[in-house]
């Protein structure tokens, strides 16, 4: 089942901070995510004016197809160890073009939760919040990869939790990645939360 298709069959929740819609196109976002939510995230937000990243391999031209049938505005190609520096000026200019971007803070190849500082270098040059972002789902149907990739099952009840923005001035700070962590940390506790209600 295409991930469009599969994604109209989600019981969906959310949660969405004030002023953070990916609907909303009043001022540009930055949405970071953790990989593993790449495949749910994608089918939820299709159609939206969100600009991703895709890696410049194999599998970044599968996950590129996919965002471009599902209606997303071309992707950044690059990563942290392949065209890193190219993918950050083309998200700075796609922010400066009034566009939401998302950045997978640990990918393309991990380690897991560990983010990576190149989205911090977005936000302080661009001057654009970074809304941490989680979703869970039940059944957590998993695939056998390095992030252990998310893909709810057809029926699945998927949890959305779009957070409190960390403004880019908070972002120019020595603990910045701390508390980037700690946000990611909290829209997915919400998320678990919003999933058992």
């Amino acid at each position: 089942m295409a991930i469009g298709s599969l994604a109209w069959t989600w019981r969906v929740r959310s949660s969405i901070h004030p002023g953070t819609d990916p609907a909303d196109r009043s001022k540009p976002l930055i949405f970071a995510l953790w990989h593993e939510t790449v495949v749910t995230i994608i089918g939820h937000w299709r159609g939206h004016a969100i600009q991703g990243l895709a890696s410049q391999s194999f599998d970044g031209e599968l996950t590129a197809g996919i965002m471009r049938r599902l209606g997303y505005p071309p992707p950044t190609r690059g990563s942290s160890s392949r065209g890193g520096a190219e993918a950050l000026v083309s998200h700075a200019q796609a922010l400066r073009e009034g566009r939401h971007v998302a950045i997978t803070l640990d990918g393309p190849k991990g380690p897991a939760y560990r983010a990576k500082p190149g989205i911090l270098r977005v936000a302080r040059e661009s001057g654009v919040s970074i809304v941490p972002t989680a979703c869970v789902a039940s059944p957590d149907w998993r695939l056998k990869t390095w992030d252990r990739t998310q893909l709810p099952p057809p029926g699945a009840k998927v949890a959305f939790v779009l957070g409190e923005p960390l403004a880019a001035a908070v972002l120019d700070r020595p603990e910045a990645m701390e508390r980037l962590h700690a946000a990611m940390g909290q829209a997915r506790a919400a998320a678990v939360g919003l999933l058992a209600v």
